[in-house]
């Protein structure tokens, strides 16, 4: 009975230490995106209790790992919750149930649990960030191979960047609409697949291995359909596939091609009944034998829990001036203000923008400003790199990726990331940098740790990224280009105190 309440006694007060991170888990889980979350912790368990007869019937708790791995989830969750990473926090949840079964069962249930615990890890969502960049180098060969395939067909098609032009239909190969957001879900089939179906090691090898590129093809094909529907059917038929059912079926094509291969490696790769090496049965699972480490554990979550409310509870939010009153006429520039739609103020998720275009009169050039603030930022809102919405449509290719040393000779007195994009017959000049409560960083890795150091230090999260774009003239270089956002930056970064605190 002590070991069944001290377990109880665990799961509650992991529950109220995670209770506020339930909500932005369970929003990701209901994205198109990461739908496939909901069934992971089914079978998560599904696939432990398959592995039951693996556990030890003399288990012996393994409480330094146990303790050890405790102490990481409370690093994962202060860093997580004070530099605004909600993957940092879901990780710490996951790190917790590995100490529950080390402090119950110990290193030799790990046969067990082991395969359940990595599919138990594809329910935590990576950070946006990482997961946009990675789809991203995976859309442009995706829509290069699908370019091929309708070439090889005699269908006339241009490609730049992640733009399919078929000349009466353009297709933007994005998040939004691509199949490769099934990149995930296909790598645990995958994962799930060679566990079930196949039985040497180096088959369930080649049958994860053959995921990304299964899906990379699915999705070319699904593009190539496309093209192949406008051009010979109509194009709103092609519209209506391309944004409707083409990405479930294309996902249910990747499925047969996975058990298509699976199959071929048990055929031609010689089945061995019971995998590579006899299963030993264990007998029945042992009971808790140290209940008093689940009861610390517990006491651990709870001080947690209350070091966090004490701690990164409190937010001090700096008195500021609203961009509203930002002058659009300085110096040697006259600019327009624009103003964006509600959808993408909901998903830049600041609470306060600057955006507009500033006509250079000296030079004649269009600069285009964009300023996000944050009166404090959390995990789903706050500034983060933007190279992923840069790369994000309009078929731009990022070829140049260089942090500038400061110039105060050129009135730039700190430094800045430049980015040089390009596509058929344009190239972009991009600066970008995030000013935070009195620095200037450019590096999204060390804001994040000048996050969480000023949120435990000063309880204040407040900041902006500024983003300054201009397209370069045909024979311009980029160093020409630098110097024009230079005497800008000169400029209009003196102007920005009231609106970005110190």
């Amino acid at each position: 009975m002590s070991a069944f309440l001290s377990f109880i006694s665990v799961v509650a007060a992991w529950t109220v230490l995670y209770w506020d991170s339930f909500p932005p888990l369970l929003n990701r889980w209901n994205t198109e995106d990461y739908s496939y979350c909901w069934l992971v912790v089914p079978l998560a368990i599904y696939t432990a209790w398959q592995r039951k007869e693996l556990l030890p019937a003399d288990s012996h708790p393994a409480a330094k790992s146990g303790y050890f791995v405790l102490l990481m989830a409370g690093v994962f969750f202060f860093l997580g919750k004070a530099s605004a990473v909600d993957a940092l926090v879901f990780g710490s949840m996951w790190l917790c149930v590995l100490a529950v079964i080390l402090f119950i069962y110990g290193w030799q249930s790990m046969k067990a649990f082991f395969f359940p615990l990595m599919v138990l890890a594809f329910a935590i969502p990576p950070p946006p960030f990482i997961n946009n960049m990675l789809t991203f180098k995976l859309r442009l060969i995706s829509s290069d191979l699908s370019v091929r395939i309708m070439q090889f067909i005699d269908i006339p098609v241009y490609r730049e960047g992640n733009v399919i032009d078929l000349g009466m239909i353009q297709l933007h190969v994005v998040d939004a609409c691509s199949g490769l957001r099934y990149v995930f879900p296909t790598v645990l089939l995958g994962i799930l697949m060679a566990y079930w179906f196949n039985h040497r090691t180096w088959q369930r090898l080649v049958v994860v291995l053959a995921t990304v590129p299964t899906a990379i093809a699915t999705n070319a094909l699904r593009i190539a359909i496309v093209g192949y529907i406008a051009r010979n059917i109509s194009v709103e038929t092609a519209e209506n596939f391309f944004h409707d059912a083409s990405g479930i079926l294309i996902y249910l094509l990747s499925v047969v091609m996975l058990v298509g291969l699976s199959m071929f490696l048990n055929i031609f790769g010689g089945k061995v009944a019971g995998g590579d090496m006899p299963r030993r049965t264990y007998g029945a699972p042992a009971a808790c034998n140290s209940p008093m480490h689940l009861v610390v554990m517990a006491v651990v979550l709870a001080c947690m829990f209350f070091g966090y409310q004490s701690v990164l509870s409190g937010r001090v939010i700096p008195e500021r001036t609203a961009f509203d009153s930002f002058p659009m006429s300085f110096s040697d520039y006259e600019g327009k203000r624009e103003y964006f739609n509600d959808d993408i103020v909901k998903s830049l998720g600041a609470d306060d923008y600057l955006s507009g275009v500033f006509m250079d009169k000296t030079s004649g050039r269009n600069i285009l400003a964009l300023i996000s603030y944050y009166n404090y930022q959390e995990p789903q809102r706050a500034a983060h790199n933007p190279v992923s919405c840069l790369l994000g449509g309009g078929g731009w290719d990022l070829t140049t990726s260089v942090d500038l040393a400061p110039d105060p000779e050129a009135g730039r007195p700190f430094q800045v990331r430049r980015l040089i994009l390009q596509r058929p017959g344009q190239r972009l000049l991009a600066l970008y940098w995030f000013q935070q409560r009195g620095r200037t960083v450019t590096n999204e890795y060390l804001n994040k740790i000048y996050l969480a150091l000023d949120s435990i230090q000063k309880q204040r999260t407040d900041g902006a990224l500024v983003r300054l774009e201009l397209v370069l003239d045909d024979g311009e270089t980029v160093e020409d280009g630098q110097k024009i956002l230079d005497r800008f930056i000169s400029n209009f970064n003196s102007l920005l105190a009231p609106y970005v605190p110190e």
